[in-house]
């Protein structure tokens, strides 16, 4: 494997071990503090510092519109329990309402 493939991997795992932690923290966060904050609060403030800090609010709502295509997610409308089918993975079959 060249230099360029091997650090293409090696940023994947990066890559992938922070998005498992992120979601391990939210899950955790939602357990916690459950019916007092929602963890969809928790998500608008960490947006919300990123736009103060100086990121495009374009860019990040088109990160999140591709999140959304990539996990099939309809935007538009909330999933109730009793359906089957959920568009996006989920821990113990539950989602976040």
């Amino acid at each position: 494997m060249s230099e360029e493939e091997l650090q293409q991997m090696r940023d994947d795992v990066r890559c992938e071990t922070t998005v498992r932690a992120i979601e391990d923290i939210l899950w955790r966060f939602n357990e916690d503090h459950e019916d007092t904050v929602t963890v969809y609060d928790v998500i608008g403030l960490v947006v919300e510092s990123l736009i103060k800090e100086g990121m495009c609010p374009a860019c990040i709502a088109e990160a999140m519109d591709g999140a959304y295509d990539r996990a099939k997610a309809d935007v538009n409308t909330h999933i109730s329990e009793d359906e089957e089918s959920r568009p996006v993975a989920k821990r113990d079959n539950e989602t976040f309402h």
